[in-house]
């Protein structure tokens, strides 16, 4: 049977799904509610990562389990670590579990992958001591999570992301001769089901669940063995693959620490945001921030063909680009709030002069 019979499988399961999953959210009224992070209005249904999960474990089961059976055991711990991560945030969509609970989730789901031997085994030419390369693992996977879960702000934004990056994970497998490849292209499929419905103006978010397991699945698809080219420069790969929702995640951390609020604590300051507040429409900050992504996504299959040299630089060079860019974002948005709060000032001192004339 074709592969692409699978990748169409979890595609149609999963534009199936999602307007099951809208009737549900509607007759339950499971709405995605408004905070100071969320910049949308209205009731918007929210679990449709429970379509993306259920389309992908279907059409992948099917596939390993019609073309080899032994892929199975390998595949099983991200399987059911996956499932780990998903359960959970979706009843933290649900019920909204504490901080700590979701830290000790994911830990268990991190520690089922890790254990069985999915790790970074080396940087560059550097191989790794194994504590060291347990540690990176672990704050690597758990940072990715947190990080598509934070990006998830924007309609069509970490749908679009995650798909680009799943997609240039397939496309690196099918030239490195890895079988995982078709793991890659069939979440793909399912998460561009979701973004039928999720493009704006979205109908359906996919909540927690589908950002945390999104993130999980990203953050563990790259560590299959691979050819040498691909795993001398790995961890920049993947750098490059995510560097937008990681690099906001790291400014997100430092602005609240900076300003002593708790991590979790929500706010306006993601990338998004700053794009919105610098005159961006909606729209044109998903385009601009797609384009953007894609040129990253781009860079790393041509890194790929520079060979491992070559290809390392190029990929510092992306990387260069992503921190000029956020750094721009940051400088630019900042000085239009000083200059928003100056014209407010000078507003509510004309508004005092003409009460005290008033007055007088």
């Amino acid at each position: 049977m074709s592969q692409s019979i699978y990748i169409a499988l979890a595609g149609i399961l999963s534009i199936i799904s999602m307007p099951i999953i809208l009737k549900i959210c509607k007759k339950f009224s499971l709405y995605d509610y408004q905070n100071a992070r969320k910049i949308h209005s209205g009731n918007i249904p929210r679990l449709g990562g429970v379509g993306i999960f259920l389309s992908f474990i279907i059409a992948s089961v099917v596939f390993l389990s019609i073309n080899d059976v032994s892929n199975l055991n390998k595949i099983l711990p991200i399987m059911i670590a996956g499932t780990i991560v998903f359960i959970f945030a979706v009843l933290d969509d649900l019920l909204t579990l504490p901080a700590l609970a979701k830290l000790i989730v994911q830990l268990i789901a991190v520690s089922v992958v890790v254990f069985n031997g999915f790790r970074f085994k080396q940087i560059f030419s550097w191989v790794l001591p194994t504590p060291v390369s347990l540690i990176l693992t672990f704050g690597w996977i758990l940072g990715v999570i947190n990080a598509y879960n934070l990006i998830d702000g924007l309609d069509g934004l970490c749908g679009s992301f995650s798909i680009s990056a799943i997609i240039t994970l397939g496309v690196l497998y099918m030239l490195t001769g890895n079988p995982e490849f078709i793991l890659c292209f069939i979440l793909a499929a399912a998460v561009f089901g979701f973004l039928c419905f999720n493009w704006p103006p979205a109908k359906l978010f996919m909540g927690d669940a589908g950002s945390q397991f999104l993130g999980f699945m990203i953050s563990v698809f790259p560590l299959f063995e691979s050819n040498d080219v691909f795993e001398f420069n790995k961890f920049l790969i993947m750098i490059v693959i995510t560097a937008f929702p990681v690099f906001d995640t790291i400014a997100a951390i430092w602005r609240r620490l900076r300003d002593k609020r708790p991590i979790m604590s929500p706010d306006r300051s993601h990338l998004h945001h700053k794009l919105l507040n610098m005159g961006y429409t909606k729209k044109s900050a998903l385009y601009l921030l797609c384009f953007l992504q894609i040129l990253l996504c781009t860079s790393v299959i041509i890194s790929y063909f520079l060979g491992a040299r070559r290809g390392m630089a190029l990929l510092i060079e992306s990387t260069a680009f992503v921190t000029l860019f956020f750094s721009f974002v940051h400088y630019t948005n900042r000085a239009i709030i000083i200059k928003q709060k100056k014209e407010a000032l000078k507003e509510q001192k004309a508004s005092e002069n003409e009460d005290s004339e008033k007055t007088e």
